[in-house]
């Protein structure tokens, strides 16, 4: 059994529905009630959708009780995510940008979760989704970048430390997911929006199905020397497929 949070939409959505075909049951967590019965109404038999906001406590409590009858899982996929939205660096402590709860859903959400569930964790797969705006500013989408590194050293620190468990970092390259179709619908005049719809207009953004299909072929496909042999996968480079 797998649990995938972020699973009404993107690739956590993509990832879960993956899982199913695959006759794997998953644990599907997310905010939107309905996505998540249209995910339950295709696999009945394989998924458990847990409805839950994620950014409180009360969501946390929520996914732990839907965990409490599995005593062992196969994985975990921290798809979780938030609409960060545009922002300059200057606007970064305004009230409005919330900087704190993005930090708290990208950054110390995995980490809590992978702590109050290490021991159903024991010798199971554990994915972060990284992302290239850890490594270089975003300008015009500086609390992204920021929270996007946080969260790289996160599951750096995790895949050191978390011995027990496989970690497995990922990074998809650009996606079709809402929050890329949040940034190309913007008319926010900064370089990330024009990056983004030249990259569109070039056909170079993936499906989430696309990245979902990868995911799990690293969760259930790779042999553990596979996964040994690379600190992260870049799903845009030929050489990180498994095959």
């Amino acid at each position: 059994m797998y649990i995938v949070t972020g699973a009404s939409s993107g690739i956590g959505r993509a990832t879960a529905l993956e899982l199913a075909a695959r006759k794997a049951s998953v644990i599907a967590v997310g905010r939107n009630s309905a996505r998540l019965q249209s995910l339950y109404d295709q696999y009945p038999e394989h998924i458990k959708i847990v409805q839950a906001d994620l950014s409180g406590v009360d969501g946390v409590e929520a996914l732990l009780g839907a965990t409490s009858e599995c005593s062992k899982f196969d994985g975990i996929v921290h798809a979780a995510g938030s609409a960060v939205p545009l922002s300059d660096y200057q606007e970064l402590s305004r009230d409005e940008h919330d900087i704190e709860k993005h930090f708290f859903i990208h950054v110390m959400l995995p980490i809590k979760l992978n702590n109050l569930l290490s021991k159903k964790l024991f010798g199971s797969r554990v994915l972060f989704i990284d992302s290239f705006s850890a490594n270089k500013p975003r300008v015009g989408w500086a609390g992204y970048s920021i929270i996007k590194a946080a969260a790289q050293m996160a599951a750096r620190s995790a895949a050191a430390e978390l011995t027990s468990s496989t970690v497995i970092r990922i990074f998809p390259g650009g996606v079709k997911t809402p929050l890329v179709q949040s940034v190309l619908d913007s008319d926010h005049d900064s370089s990330v929006v024009k990056t983004f719809k030249a990259l569109e207009q070039d056909g170079k953004l993936s499906s989430a199905d696309t990245v979902g299909s990868y995911i799990v072929s690293l969760l259930v496909d790779a042999s553990e020397k596979q996964l040994s042999s690379k600190e992260s996968w870049d799903i845009t480079n030929p050489d990180d497929r498994i095959d």
